[in-house]
């Protein structure tokens, strides 16, 4: 083995979904113990930029590790992949929860699958391998949507592990004993409770059976059929977190997870999140504005686009809170869905005009301050998300109850969390369980009620002052633990581990 080991992370470009290779990065490059390769997309250069500078100016006058990005867009099937992709409008992911949009989850789980044309897949699959075989690392490290680069790294037989933006309970739940996945635990997308009500089992099942069938499909049994022509063994997907060979980096901890039985190979470091200015330095008008009232931040996520009519509800929920609370202000940052943007405007304008005026609610389209920034700086007492991992962990390591939105495919697992938990509530079920979609005209459904919005805000921050003091306990005891995890440290110490074993 190389006396100074090298590790290249292979990862996508979005956001959020990056962070948690972006935060490993990061003390990866403060410990300076191993050189560093990473594999992504052209938006992630800046911000690798930015952690290098970042790191460099703490460590002065120590070096850090050195850091060379590699292009993922060179792999020649890129511009038609891309090309395919382009035209995906955010504003129409959204789907209901459970049996109403079991097809639509089983055609985002197909997409997840079949991430690629067979042509497109080999291509990323032989460029990636040509990458590993001239840095030659001791270590691969793949994020889990890239399934080209799981098929290289095991076909080569690189030591390799799997850094996961989420929990790794989706792929662990269906090894539990007892056939648990289909009668106790809830079906992916579901939203369901833990453990499943007994009334609610035969819809578990039936969307355990739908999601399951993707397995089958055409467009996986042609990618298979390519796969192994190419002398890649194992079907589409096999890798999994029960796959004791290989280890999996997860930002989850059994505290803030469903009780499962976790294998060896899962190492839940606790909420992996990236080094963050405070907000007296990144933002601080935001900061002196925040100390104004307790606030309520509500932010739905990178992807998520606002139609005119959740806007509408969204405001009419905040609505029900500011009467009812007058000590509490509001921090929405929106992204509203371009074509009805005016109409989302005219409700704000009508609903929240008076306090958007007296700047008691605050609308912005992007937060210059990190979002673990504002949430922990003392002033935010809940957050209100779409139920993305990266929100979901960022909230529990800050200790702040939740009210979860849930829009889309895990969304609504992690709104099972939050009320299993105890640490929010579930903030849209009985709106998204209403909701029946048109599969052959698709077009996104309002999955808010104002009023059931409403009311879950009252119930996690409280009508009157020392209301919810139980939720907002759990929430604190749970961020003590998250905070005592280690997360990114505890990333970093085990990639270098991996890279130094023999």
């Amino acid at each position: 083995m190389l006396e100074r080991p090298s590790v290249v992370f292979f990862g996508i470009s979005d956001f959020g979904y990056a962070n948690v290779i972006l935060a490993t990065i990061y003390e990866l490059l403060r410990q300076n113990k191993v050189d560093i390769h990473v594999a992504s997309f052209a938006p992630l250069k800046p911000r690798l930029d930015e952690l290098i500078e970042k790191a460099n100016a703490e460590n002065a006058p120590q070096p850090t590790s050195p850091l060379e990005f590699h292009n993922l867009a060179e792999f020649p099937g890129f511009g038609a992949w891309a090309a395919k992709n382009k035209d995906r409008k955010k504003a129409d992911v959204p789907h209901p929860p459970g049996r109403n949009g079991a097809s639509r989850t089983a055609l985002l789980t197909l997409k997840a699958l079949a991430i690629m044309e067979p042509d497109q897949y080999l291509s990323l699959f032989d460029w990636s391998a040509s990458l590993t075989r001239e840095i030659n690392p001791e270590l691969v490290v793949v994020d889990p949507i890239l399934l080209p680069v799981h098929d290289m790294a095991r076909t080569l037989k690189r030591k390799y592990a799997v850094i996961h933006p989420w929990t790794v309970a989706t792929g662990l739940i269906p090894q539990q004993p007892w056939f648990a996945a289909w009668w106790k635990y809830p079906a992916f997308s579901t939203g369901f409770n833990y453990p499943v009500p007994w009334s609610q089992v035969p819809e578990n099942i039936y969307c355990h059976w739908v999601a399951n069938k993707c397995l089958t499909h055409p467009q996986v049994q042609a990618l298979n059929r390519a796969r192994h022509a190419h002398g890649i063994q194992g079907d589409l997907g096999s890798f999994t977190p029960w796959a004791k060979d290989v280890p999996q980096i997860t930002p989850s901890l059994p505290a803030a997870d469903l009780p499962m039985i976790f294998p060896s190979n899962v190492h839940d470091c606790g909420p992996i999140l990236v080094a963050s200015p405070p907000i007296d330095s990144s933002d601080p008008e935001l900061l002196e504005w925040l100390q104004k009232k307790p606030t309520v931040l509500v932010s739905l996520g990178t992807h998520f686009e606002a139609y005119a009519e959740t806007v509408r509800e969204q405001a009419l929920g905040l609505r029900i809170l500011l009467e009812a609370r007058p000590d509490v202000q509001v921090l929405w940052k929106q992204k509203a869905e371009v074509t009805s943007e005016k109409n989302g405007k005219e409700s704000l304008d009508a609903i929240l005009g008076q306090e958007i005026k007296d700047g008691r609610v605050r609308i912005e389209n992007w937060l210059k301050a990190d979002p673990v920034a504002i949430l922990t700086s003392g002033h935010v007492v809940c957050s209100v998300h779409h139920g993305g991992a990266n929100s979901y962990f960022e909230a529990t390591w800050a200790g702040i109850p939740q009210v979860v939105l849930a829009m889309w495919y895990d969304t609504f697992d992690y709104a099972t969390r939050v009320e299993y938990l105890g640490i929010g509530v579930y903030g849209n079920r009985h709106k998204g369980r209403s909701c029946v979609i048109d599969n052959e005209n698709y077009v996104a459904p309002n999955l808010i009620d104002g009023e059931e919005f409403g009311a879950a805000l009252l119930k996690t921050i409280g009508r009157e002052k020392g209301d919810a003091n139980a939720m907002r306990q759990k929430a604190k005891q749970l961020g003590e633990v998250c905070r005592k995890s280690g997360g990114r440290i505890e990333s970093a110490r085990i990639i270098t581990d991996l890279c130094y074993q023999a």
